[in-house]
């Protein structure tokens, strides 16, 4: 067992910020009103904590569950292009409640408020390792100086890390975990990437080349920039090696990830799919929770080792004819990949 510092003392001592509750937080940044802080109980029901900090010299967000038993798991979350940390609060937070270290650096364009990339959206053909590579060096340079940090002694395993990421935040995951080779950090094991850019990778064939072991796609129906090249024969899911899994939101725009307006309608179902993922493989839990189909979920698809087999469906819920299994599908073999789609 680790002798741990008191965990409230090392969350209060980067740069003399101080730690406050996430959601008072971003209430504190939404309308300046200092008081609040000042008058909010102590012992209060908000469970997940915000502490801002610079490692490396990269401003930083972490939200760490109240009162919690460390060590726990890492999570490093990228934030979308022209966004900040704090517009995917909700989210962060819950995910951290569920016993996770989540740590969000501000990139470039969160201090701008830039939503140009280096290469236009509409040529992912020509995106290369060097398109918004900041966002790369931001990653690498606080995933190298955590394990000297403070921070460190709470963190259980720095070689089995997981990378959340909304839109553009979801291209840097995708990316650390190998699909620009040069971006590759060999410790980031599970992805979860949310509304992802992902086209760079999906039409120059990159997504195979991802080294980590388990991702996880979200997207919405109304989400018609990104999510029909997730989800169609040969995007980004297809591409992915197993253990992967696909989460589509009835309803849920490109938006839907993010804190406010009717967002955080989709937010339980969201999460109770990121935790259980996380779980199942920075925790070595239970990977059933992701084959169960919850109540705004439109789509449903899951390809996962050491499953029980499930009856192989299409998108419109029609079983798959036996004699066209036998003339697709390999041979069993002694790891068994279980698929299955819901409509």
């Amino acid at each position: 067992m680790k002798n741990l510092q008191d965990y409230k003392e090392i969350f209060r001592r980067g740069n003399g910020d101080t730690v406050m509750p996430s959601t008072i937080a971003k209430h504190l940044s939404r309308s300046g009103l200092t008081l609040a802080l000042a008058l909010s109980p102590v012992g209060s029901a908000i469970a997940d904590v915000l502490t801002t900090d610079t490692i490396a010299g990269v401003q930083v967000e972490i939200r760490t569950p109240n009162n919690a038993a460390y060590p726990l798991p890492l999570i490093v979350f990228s934030h979308g292009m022209g966004a900040c940390p704090e517009s995917t609060d909700d989210l962060q937070g819950r995910v951290a409640d569920a016993g996770y270290i989540v740590v969000a650096p501000k990139h470039q364009d969160c201090h701008t408020g830039s939503t140009t990339p280096d290469v236009a959206w509409r040529d992912p053909e020509n995106w290369t390792d060097q398109s918004n590579r900041n966002r790369r060096d931001d990653m690498h340079a606080v995933l190298d100086a955590l394990p000297s940090s403070a921070y460190a002694q709470y963190v259980e395993d720095f070689g089995k890390i997981g990378c959340m990421g909304h839109s553009m935040g979801g291209y840097t995951c995708m990316g650390l975990a190998g699909a620009w080779e040069n971006w590759t950090r060999s410790e980031i094991r599970a992805v979860a990437a949310l509304s992802p850019w992902h086209k760079p990778y999906t039409v120059q064939d990159r997504v195979g080349e991802m080294t980590n072991d388990q991702t996880l796609y979200q997207g919405g129906t109304l989400d018609i920039a990104i999510t029909p090249q997730l989800m169609e024969a040969g995007g980004a899911f297809d591409q992915a090696s197993p253990a992967k899994y696909l989460q589509v939101f009835d309803r849920a725009g490109h938006s839907a990830w993010t804190d406010g307006g009717l967002s955080e309608r989709f937010h339980d179902d969201m999460a109770y799919y990121l935790t259980s993922f996380f779980d199942a493989f920075l925790k070595d839990g239970n990977n059933e929770k992701l084959t169960q189909k919850q109540p705004r979920v439109s789509s449903l698809d899951y390809d996962h080792e050491h499953a029980h087999k499930a009856r192989p469906q299409s998108w419109l819920g029609r079983a798959i004819p036996r004699a066209t299994l036998g003339a697709c599908c390999p041979a069993k073999t002694d790891k068994t990949h279980s698929s299955s789609k819901y409509r």
